[in-house]
């Protein structure tokens, strides 16, 4: 796990928001989630009049592995996604991070002992003004790495940004994407660190959207992860409707994503972006 309190997100429900059967909390075991559509899992501040303002007052992982702070005043945005449903928004100043209850990174590793982990998220950029502008990133020593925008002048031509000299794939200080986003519109993103099948890439809207590079090097320990904000503090101004972390490879082994599929699937049909997946996707047309 990343740090933090304990506990489990498998004594609920399966939600079948999405019309299946399947549930991330259930089929899988992440690490880190959160979701916008879930209002049990956060709390916004009074307005000082028996109301509530838009701004998160608190957020919790449904993993139960991590507490999560705040910097700045994300807020919770109304009717932001399909279906009239919320997500999570930060102005370009704020940011979501795991922390130790007193606003202190907390220290951890989130890769298990082969080094396989993924992370997928619900996300859409309004504004970005430097290339690392960021969705997700985990800070540390050693190898880490971020979901960067990759250009400045509010366009996301999109990278997953390796550290440097401490390249996770030998002679690449990134891997760039050949499909920019859209600004102002909602896309299902996975970057997929597969260990087992020596594979790096990153999936825009449930294709492969990036270069397959060799997995040369195991991602080392992380301090914190962070959401809305890069290693070096640089900030995106967007939303995240629900973005979750996995420390296992992306299917049943070796080059195998089946579970990277199913959780694309699960996002698009329970956020109404069915729409986005190529009609060549296992569940472009119904939920797994």
């Amino acid at each position: 796990m990343l740090g933090g309190i304990t506990g489990s997100f498998k004594a609920g429900r399966r939600s079948f928001e999405g019309g299946g059967s399947w549930d991330p909390g259930l089929d899988l075991t992440p690490e880190l989630w959160i979701d916008a559509s879930d209002a049990s899992s956060y709390t916004l501040k009074p307005d000082g009049s028996g109301g509530f303002t838009n701004d998160l007052d608190s957020l919790t992982d449904k993993t139960g592995n991590n507490i999560l702070g705040f910097s700045g005043d994300p807020q919770r945005a109304h009717n932001a996604v399909g279906l009239g449903k919320p997500a999570f928004y930060a102005n370009g100043s704020e940011s979501i991070q795991t922390e130790d209850g007193n606003s202190n990174p907390v220290n951890a590793t989130v890769t298990d002992g082969f080094g396989n982990h993924w992370a997928i998220g619900v996300v859409r950029f309004d504004g970005v003004n430097a290339s690392k502008d960021s969705f997700w990133s985990f800070e540390g020593t050693g190898r880490t790495y971020a979901y960067s925008a990759g250009a400045t002048n509010n366009t996301f031509p999109g990278e997953i940004d390796y550290d440097g000299n401490n390249s996770i794939s030998s002679g690449n200080a990134k891997n760039e994407f050949n499909l920019n986003l859209s600004r102002y519109a909602f896309a299902i993103v996975s970057i997929v660190f597969n260990k087992a099948g020596d594979q790096i890439f990153g999936r825009i809207n449930g294709t492969t959207r990036t270069s397959v590079d060799e997995y040369d090097n195991n991602i080392a320990s992380i301090a914190q992860a962070r959401l809305f904000r890069n290693r070096g503090n640089i900030r995106i101004q967007g939303y995240i409707a629900e973005y979750f972390y996995v420390a296992d490879v992306p299917g049943t082994g070796g080059t195998d994503i089946s579970d990277v599929e199913k959780a694309e699937g699960y996002l698009a049909h329970k956020w109404n972006l069915t729409g986005v997946l190529p009609s060549v996707h296992p569940y472009k047309n119904s939920a797994p």
